[in-house]
């Protein structure tokens, strides 16, 4: 062999074995960034789970709260509020039908607080009735033939429905995640 031809192939071995390293370099690089990735993802991942868990046990946890508010407090501001629904539909009715007999039919418990908030806010006489049938937080309005019902005691059961529904999805969540 002449000694070009052995510099030619030490060249060509260096080469080779130049780029194999390189190679090797770029691969464990990319293998490192494929490890990174997946590390990173899986954390997010576990992040987000325990997130969604505390955000699940935090949301039952007020559950009792949330049922205290729907089962005492709305039924009484229900109370407190039916005679303001009361007289905002006599209102919408008399602009209409002003000069007719006014009859409000509520629970025999509501009468007393419909009849003073009646003599305070109506300039019209009107006659209370009492209803044994109807609830607490319920009411019909009548001016002349037109007639209106009050049903406050539909929307809170309406409130307690959908906050059973919620706490219980948010239950099932949890006992299947």
């Amino acid at each position: 062999m002449s000694s070009d031809g052995i510099e030619d192939q030490k060249l060509q071995s260096f080469e080779e074995g130049y780029q194999a390293g390189w190679d090797d370099a770029v691969k464990a690089q990319a293998d490192e960034k494929m490890k990174i990735s997946a590390e990173f993802g899986q954390n997010l991942q576990d992040m987000s789970f325990t997130y969604q868990e505390a955000l699940s046990k935090l949301t039952l946890s007020i559950e009792p709260v949330m049922a205290q508010i729907v089962d005492k407090l709305l039924p009484a501001l229900a109370r407190q509020a039916l005679g303001a629904h009361v007289i905002e539909q006599l209102c919408e009715i008399l602009k209409d039908c002003a000069g007719q007999p006014i009859e409000i039919v509520v629970a025999p418990a509501s009468v007393e607080t419909i009849k003073e908030l009646g003599e305070k806010s109506l300039t019209d006489p009107f006659e209370v009735v009492e209803e044994a049938s109807l609830g607490a937080g319920q009411a019909f309005v009548r001016v002349g033939s037109t007639e209106r019902s009050i049903d406050l005691d539909s929307v809170i059961s309406g409130v307690s429905d959908a906050l059973s529904a919620f706490f219980h999805e948010t239950g099932q969540e949890m006992n299947n995640g």
